[in-house]
């Protein structure tokens, strides 16, 4: 494992660093729990628990966001490729606390930004964990990803992608401890940004391609020691092993790998998380039963990791219809009745609406342009139309995927890109909207037997790649956002996208919505019509959601830009084939 290091500053830098934080308040439960308090500042991953990704700030709006201007950029590092990437990435929400933002790189480097002016040192400090890239990046298979860091009393919480949580100093960027959560050497990492509920920050291990057995796991802040460890595959004799039928163990590598931050209900302390694919991705027959927790939703309790209720969205997933991206809260009435609900625009095409205190099905419908691998769901379980709980195979819509004796399916809808991916949403509590960022395409699922595996069976060997099979598009790409009515699921206003959204969503009492683009276009729209009102282009590959704060009753919106150039899109999309990706900060003003 490499060294750690710190980057120091200059003397005048780190006094202005400690003078900075010396004024700003310790993050505390409470005001965790009453961020609405504060729309100056962007304290949580999702803006609050709920995971509305909406700003209370008001002052860009549909009438002035066309004199939106740059107001200051700063170049970051973590460029640097590593293992079976040629460069690093960047997908994090930026946290912005009293005047200050912090964000890390794809490498889990992590910066302290003067917020205010981005004039002469804006950098006060970068705290630099020392990761193994090579070691690292070998199994992340995605991309060297980071999605963010949490605060936490006086210290910044982060996560590293050789699968560390490190709490650093706010004020001056000093390492205080750090924990190995995960290991790489089992193909874990780590990518999402933690969840701090009162004293415990809530991770969780990616790697679902690399023959793991998932796990979320919270870390009691005051010790830097684990508190609890929940995995998302059962063991036999636990609920939901039963459904791992092949007989010979294979659930101890049956993926459910967790990649972006859940949601949290602070007035029944239950975390809200979504969980990836089982493993392998491809092949079910090597896997017979409904493999839960993959391609579900958990419900936890925050304190001791104990799962609630479950509610799987496609049982013995051969698509790899990941269903890890965040599942939003929402109050409303239906029927004249009040119903707390959890949504979630899910990667196999349709959009769910559960109720949040047992799981129960409460509606859904397609979203995407194109899905063809069911014929919709049940109107009382919410499981795909042709789901039958007899059989150990699941057989939806015929030739929708591979086996072993076809190898490849018929072109099927929507690909292995999701109709999201992690992509978060917006949900704007004004207009009683969820944007949903979407990627449209279609694909061809293939089983392929692995290598040194004769039926993919045996012990999995920690590190190969673990899929059992491929993917592959077999159309043009495109994106869309879609306003839907979280009640049902209803379409309101859709608007095509030229490229995929990789960025996510940010909505604002402005009646606006902020996207990055794939081109390196960053967008505002009209909230109620999606109609385009700004555009900048940014030069780079925009793979992360934008924030909005204010300091001094002057509002900025902030977006980070550097994305790895996706293969998928470059070779359908000519015109991109010589940009290149970057590694910056960049913040607009009036």
């Amino acid at each position: 494992m490499a060294a750690r290091h710190f980057l120091g500053v200059s003397c005048a830098a780190l006094l202005a660093a400690t003078a900075l934080s010396a004024r700003a308040a310790d993050m505390t439960w409470e005001r965790a729990l009453n961020v609405s308090k504060e729309p100056q500042n962007w304290l949580l991953h999702h803006k609050n628990y709920e995971g509305h990704r909406y700003s209370e700030l008001a002052t860009i709006n549909t009438g002035n966001v066309a004199n939106l201007r740059p107001a200051f950029s700063v170049g970051l590092g973590g460029i640097q490729g590593g293992g079976i990437h040629k460069t690093g990435n960047l997908e994090a929400t930026p946290i912005v606390e009293d005047g200050m933002i912090y964000v890390p790189d794809g490498w889990g480097s992590v910066y302290a930004i003067d917020a205010t002016t981005g004039k002469k040192g804006p950098i006060k400090w970068k705290m630099d964990p020392g990761t193994d890239k090579g070691w690292a990046g070998e199994v992340a298979c995605c991309g060297v990803n980071n999605r963010g860091v949490a605060l936490w009393k006086d210290k910044i919480i982060s996560v590293t992608l050789d699968a560390r949580v490190v709490a650093t100093s706010k004020a001056t960027g000093e390492v205080v401890w750090e924990h190995k959560a995960g290991d790489p050497a089992l193909g874990e990492t780590i990518t999402l940004a933690p969840l701090v509920v009162k004293d415990l920050a809530i991770v969780g291990s990616a790697g679902g391609e690399y023959g793991i057995r998932g796990w979320i796991e919270a870390v009691d802040l005051n010790t830097g020691k684990r508190a609890w460890r929940t995995h998302t595959i059962p063991a036999p004799g636990e609920p939901g092993g039963e459904t791992w039928k092949d007989g010979q163990e294979r659930w101890k590598h049956g993926g459910g790998s967790v990649w972006e931050t859940g949601t949290y209900d602070t007035t029944t302390d239950t975390l809200y998380q979504g969980i990836g694919n089982p493993g392998p991705d491809y092949d079910p027959e090597y896997r017979p039963g409904d493999n839960k927790w993959a391609s579900s939703v958990l419900a936890l309790g925050a304190a001791d990791g104990k799962i609630k209720w479950g509610f799987q969205y496609t049982p013995n997933d051969p698509y790899d219809y990941d269903e890890i991206s965040e599942h939003p809260l929402i109050d409303v009435r239906i029927d004249g009745q009040d119903r707390k609900l959890v949504a979630h625009a899910a990667r196999n095409g349709f959009f769910y609406a559960l109720d949040r205190i047992n799981g129960s099905f409460v509606g859904g419908r397609q979203y995407v342009d194109r899905l063809t691998w069911s014929k919709g769901l049940d109107p009382k379980t919410g499981k795909p139309l042709e789901y039958d709980p007899s059989k150990t195979l699941q057989e939806y819509q015929p030739n929708s995927h591979g086996s072993r004796a076809s190898k490849a399916g018929g072109t099927t809808c929507p690909s292995v890109q999701g109709g999201k991916n992690w992509e978060p949403t917006a949900y704007s509590p004004k207009l009683e909207l969820l944007y949903i960022p979407s990627i449209e395409a279609c694909g061809v699922f293939e089983t392929v037997q692995q290598k040194d595996f004769a039926d993919q069976g045996g012990t999995v060997k920690p590190r190969d790649r673990f899929t059992g099979g491929a993917p592959k598009n077999t159309d043009a790409m495109y994106g869309a956002i879609k306003a839907v009515d979280p009640r049902s699921g209803e379409l309101k206003v859709s608007l095509k996208l030229d490229y995929p959204n990789y960025s996510g969503l940010l909505a604002t009492a402005g009646d606006l919505v902020f996207a990055g683009h794939y081109d390196g276009s960053f967008t505002a729209y009209d909230a109620k019509t999606l109609k385009e009102l700004w555009r900048f282009n940014i030069g780079s590959p925009v793979n992360a959601p934008p924030v909005t704060y204010s300091v001094n009753g002057k509002q900025y919106i902030a977006v980070l830009a550097g994305s790895r150039m996706s293969a998928a899109v470059i070779g359908r999309s000519p015109e991109l084939k010589d940009m290149s990706t970057a590694s910056m900060l960049f913040v607009f003003s009036l």
